[in-house]
């Protein structure tokens, strides 16, 4: 489990910094989304596995959850259901990341309570677009 609090630019004491959640098992993919998701001045917390997600929701408070679908331990889909079943975190927005371009795959996602679907590989600009729309107060 990795925990990377990157500070904005202009951030002062007291204002919340935006958090995501990213759950992925692949190294270099975890690395490539919090180094787009840092340049906007957001805050990353790393996970390999569900488990290591839940595990970091029962101490942290997060915006934005970015989760794999297929994963060791605990995969995305149970982790998100497990997620949505927690009252304090029904309204955390969740977006299902993967490499399955298949509609079932999407649908499925969608079903478990996931609110967008990014495809893999995906670039940039395509990530901060879906944070965007997910967050836009930001």
């Amino acid at each position: 489990m990795q925990m990377n609090r990157p500070t904005p630019s202009g951030a002062t004491a007291g204002t919340h910094q935006t958090t995501i959640l990213i759950v992925e098992n692949e190294v270099s993919n975890r690395i490539l989304i919090e180094k787009v998701l840092s340049t906007r001045g957001f805050r990353c917390l790393s996970a390999s596995n569900g488990r290591e997600a839940l595990d970091i929701l029962d101490h942290e408070a997060v915006d934005l959850i970015l989760t794999d679908l297929s994963m060791p331990v605990l995969d995305g889909y149970r982790t998100t259901q497990l997620i949505r079943a927690r009252p304090a975190l029904a309204g955390v927005p969740i977006v299902a990341v993967t490499a399955y371009a298949l509609n079932d795959e999407n649908e499925a996602a969608m079903q478990i309570g996931c609110n967008e679907y990014l495809t893999k590989p995906f670039k940039p600009r395509q990530l901060l677009e879906v944070v965007d729309r997910l967050l836009p107060q930001r």
